[in-house]
């Protein structure tokens, strides 16, 4: 008997004390288990993407296997749910009854490592079910982007083996408020910029006024991608009038701040800032640049020329001083990562940010003031503030906000916010693609120990999550993507709202580049300790956030940047990869 078939037998044994306590007593939604069918459980981590798309596709898996024998005696299916917003540690997998995960913050690595998860390659290199018996007509393993593949594929090319299947894509996003943008004109006219202008100037509102558009038939600038229009399929209007370079973004501060129109973040964790400034940091140098934090392995062409003491050095024009192109970067150098421009970059701009009264109050709201404070703030009576600009927070707030800001999914789809392509440091890079950070590590995969009776039952589970049915259904309840290659049906994009298409287009888009948050190399598996998502790029001896140091401590982008790469540089201790 394996332990998973122990611990059930416990499980329904104590099956009566669930009758007097209550399901939650034994983390378990199902107070009654029916003999006559066979037992699925399935732990969910029911975070900020919510539930209602998994309990619709279980209803549907229960109904359409309500025929079939998994056990001898038994017929069709009872999912328990475990849907706590928990994790569980890698040690306990092997007696935990649960047998199919769908968890975030999960390494990889580290469950294949210690025998948690089972091999699925056949599951994986099979077809998703659309329905119970019918299959679609590509793999699974298809819809893996390359790099995914290559990261969950633990064997070779040839003999592929893989134990998980990843689960959402999510990113932290500047999100804005778009009619708000368009009742207040916040929008840039074609042909203006702010590039060239003093710090003077892009502080004085009088002469940043000039930039923007003065009516709605007004044309918009081009934004970051400096084009417009649709050509050859891309759409290249998505950013129209948004700011395209760093001067421009204080232009719109300065506008926008004579508003009495603030910025607003989640206080309470303010690790979603570290996330941003890397968000910041990665469109600055681009994908293949930042991507080699994942390899601890290439050559660099965005380093900075620092002085022995890790300060930045300057050219005679006040432009930052750059290393030749071609830097080598091998695991025992690559701190030097750290000196990437874009780094500074992101200082710059989280120091532009706080530099003003801009972002009132931020370090003192919750996610879910801050998430109701930019739906409502504007009909909020109480509120100071004629309404909430932008937002830092994940994708998947909007889904998140459900009974929070929006009354109801009519309420919910009457407001219109956007993901904003972020500015470049400045016009040299206007065109470049923008580059987006994938970094929540979420996938699903099948307890090692499942029950043998459970196995087939589990892995029919599985196919039928991978479907684009059922993905299009994910996108239909949470405004987001599952990490795999599939299109939103007119029907699903019809249910969404302007945010959940806004993030379709902008992330399917041929000038969005994706990073994905995976250690790569062997090195870098073995340190990803250094690889936290959350503390990455910006760690010091008092933390790792730029924005709540900067704004404890006063500290300049110069004297944060040289303060954290010279911790970062005095603590680099790579284990070898051999």
């Amino acid at each position: 008997m394996k332990a998973g078939k122990k611990v059930l037998a416990m499980f329904l044994a104590a099956t009566s004390v669930c009758g007097v306590f209550g399901a939650t007593a034994c983390s378990k939604e199902t107070e009654t288990f029916d003999d006559t069918k066979s037992q699925l459980f399935v732990k969910y981590y029911n975070g900020g993407v919510g539930r209602a798309w998994i309990d619709e596709i279980i209803a549907e898996f229960e109904e359409e296997y309500a025929e079939v024998e998994f056990e001898p005696g038994k017929k069709g299916v009872q999912v328990v749910k475990d849907f706590e917003k928990s994790i569980i540690n890698v040690n306990n997998v092997k007696n935990d009854i649960n047998q199919v995960y769908i968890l975030v913050n999960t390494v990889y690595s580290e469950f294949v490592a210690n025998d948690a998860m089972m091999d699925i390659t056949d599951v994986v290199k099979g077809k998703a079910l659309t329905t119970k018996g019918v299959e679609e007509d590509v793999t699974i393993e298809s819809k893996f982007s390359d790099k995914r593949k290559s990261y969950y594929n633990i064997g070779t090319e040839n003999a592929a083996k893989y134990y998980a299947i990843p689960f959402f894509e999510s990113s932290m996003n500047l999100n804005y408020n778009v009619d708000l943008f368009e009742d207040f004109g916040y929008y840039f006219a074609a042909g203006q910029t702010a590039e060239g202008m003093t710090e003077a100037e892009l502080h004085d509102f009088e002469t940043v006024a000039t930039l923007f558009v003065q009516s709605d038939d007004d044309e918009r600038s081009l934004g970051p991608d400096n084009r417009t229009g649709v050509v050859d399929g891309v759409n290249y209007s998505l950013d129209d009038g948004l700011p395209a370079t760093y001067a421009d973004f204080q232009a719109l501060i300065t506008y926008i701040e004579a508003d009495n129109i603030p910025f607003i973040w989640n206080g309470t964790a303010t690790s979603y800032l570290t996330c941003f400034a890397n968000e910041v940091w990665a469109n600055s140098v681009g994908e293949a640049e930042y991507d080699m934090a994942f390899t601890f392995r290439g050559t660099s062409d965005t380093l900075m020329d620092l002085d022995a003491n890790g300060e930045i050095q300057y050219n005679e024009d006040g432009t930052v001083k750059m290393l030749p192109a071609d830097q080598e970067i091998t695991p025992e150098t690559a701190y030097k990562l750290h000196a990437q421009k874009g780094k500074y970059d992101a200082l710059r701009f989280a120091n532009m940010i706080l530099s003003s009264d801009y972002y009132k109050d931020s370090f003192t709201v919750n996610y879910l003031d801050a998430q109701k404070y930019f739906i409502k703030s504007s009909e909020m009576k109480e509120f100071e503030y004629k309404g909430i600009a932008m937002m830092v927070e994940g994708t998947w707030w909007n889904n998140e906000a459900r009974g929070i800001g929006y009354e109801n999914d009519t309420d919910r789809k009457s407001y219109r916010f956007g993901v904003m392509p972020l500015p470049k440091p400045d016009a040299s890079q206007l065109g470049e693609n923008n580059t987006k950070i994938s970094e929540r590590e979420s996938l699903m995969f099948i307890n090692n120990y499942c029950d043998e009776y459970a196995i087939p039952i589990a892995k029919e589970f599985m196919r039928y999550l991978q479907s684009d049915r059922a993905m299009n259904v994910f996108s239909r309840h949470t405004d987001m993507l599952r990490a795999m290659k599939y299109d939103l049906t007119d029907d699903t994009l019809g249910e969404m709202t302007y945010f959940g298409k806004n993030v379709y287009e902008m992330s399917r888009a041929a000038t969005t580049d994706w990073v994905e948050w995976m250690p790569k190399s062997e090195e870098a598996q073995k340190n990803r300790s250094l690889l936290d998502y959350l503390t990455w790029g910006y760690n010091t001896a008092q933390g790792s956030n730029p924005f709540e140091l900067t704004y404890s401590y006063g500290t300049s982008p110069e004297a944060y940047f040289t303060n954290s790469y010279n911790y970062i540089k005095n603590n680099w201790n790579v284990k070898s990869g051999s």
